[in-house]
């Protein structure tokens, strides 16, 4: 009964070939996404946080205090929208609700923030990390894909 045997020159070169085929299906992968554009800053679409119509917010807050959300982008840091002033299309402030994993209170009788440690912070959030707020005739805008310490109001179209 014969024996198969198998050429060693033969199985060297469909693994060379094996290769070079792999490292150009690689090679096809990196050029078609570098053909896509510049895409080193993506913005997903929970970056801009639609909190709602501002005179109605304006008025929510003025009654019951800031708002308190989870954070809707990652989940992983809870958020305070407070407004201050009479003018609903001005005096909005966005900023991180928690101090690590100390989460901040408000004291309603103090109008202070509170941290776990007892620390207190002003009620527009000075010395937190705040995001940019934009108000339009219709809502207010909180945008968290950007990291400034300021925060921008404006009356919109």
């Amino acid at each position: 009964m014969p024996v198969a045997r198998s050429d060693p020159r033969r199985a060297t070169i469909i693994g060379i070939a094996g290769v070079i085929v792999g490292v150009v299906m690689i090679v096809v992968v990196l050029l078609a996404n570098n053909l896509g554009g510049d895409r080193s800053t993506t913005q997903t679409s929970q970056s801009k946080f639609h909190v709602g119509p501002p005179a109605s917010l304006a008025n929510s807050i003025r009654q019951d205090g800031p708002l308190f959300f989870n954070d809707t982008a990652t989940g992983s840091r809870p958020l305070v929208v407070q407004h201050l002033g009479d003018d609903p299309k001005t005096g909005w402030t966005a900023f991180d609700a928690a101090i690590g994993t100390c989460v901040l209170t408000w004291d309603r009788q103090a109008q202070v923030f509170t941290d776990c440690n007892g620390m207190r912070y002003p009620p527009d959030g000075s010395g937190l990390h705040r995001y940019p707020v934009t108000v339009t005739n219709d809502d207010v805008i909180v945008d968290l894909s950007l990291n400034p310490t300021t925060t921008t109001s404006s009356p919109g179209p």
